[in-house]
């Protein structure tokens, strides 16, 4: 671990080497392509009934749930919605201006949901793979016991608009019998 190819130096010869090639402009652009993306996707999880977020976003990383059919059910019946979330409240910071800003809160999945979500996890992760259509982790996060698919951007990838279709098209497509 104490070794030059295995330190933060080498990420810092890596980075410095992307910042020389890229300048400046050109390294924000891709992190805000990136930004932008993820944004996107949140916006279509927020968007659909067929998923919902595991917790609050964070640059480059989205952790959400697929949920199939039954399980929005079960959901319906403990009073808990796709979109709980997510509360959007009006800015208030320098007079109205008409924009929303949206506020995650942490909730808590009952355990038989959380078992299930789990399972739906594994199985879809296995469904997608065999079928050759994406490799999408999944893992537990600390504020859930239901495993969630996390979807991480980095590198230089393109990954766009037409991606998060297929990606929620894709998950829809083999786990709606889940």
């Amino acid at each position: 671990d104490a070794t030059f190819s295995c330190s933060r130096r080498a990420d810092a010869v890596k980075f410095w080497a992307m910042w020389k090639y890229y300048g400046l402009s050109g390294l924000a652009q891709r992190v805000e392509d990136k930004v932008d993306v993820l944004r996107t996707l949140v916006e279509k999880v927020e968007e659909s009934d067929a998923f919902m977020l595991a917790c609050q976003p964070w640059p480059f990383n989205v952790c959400f749930y697929y949920l199939p059919r039954r399980i929005r059910v079960m959901l319906q019946l403990c009073g808990i919605s796709t979109k709980t979330m997510m509360i959007s409240a009006k800015t208030t910071d320098g007079g109205d201006d008409g924009t929303t800003t949206t506020t995650y809160q942490d909730v808590s999945l009952p355990d038989d949901i959380s078992m299930e979500l789990s399972k739906i996890s594994v199985e879809l992760k296995l469904r997608l793979h065999k079928a050759g259509e994406m490799l999408i982790p999944y893992q537990p996060i600390s504020n859930q016991k239901a495993d969630c698919f996390r979807l991480v951007l980095s590198g230089k990838k393109k990954f766009d608009e037409s991606d998060v279709h297929h990606l929620m098209h894709v998950m829809d497509k083999y786990g709606a019998d889940l």
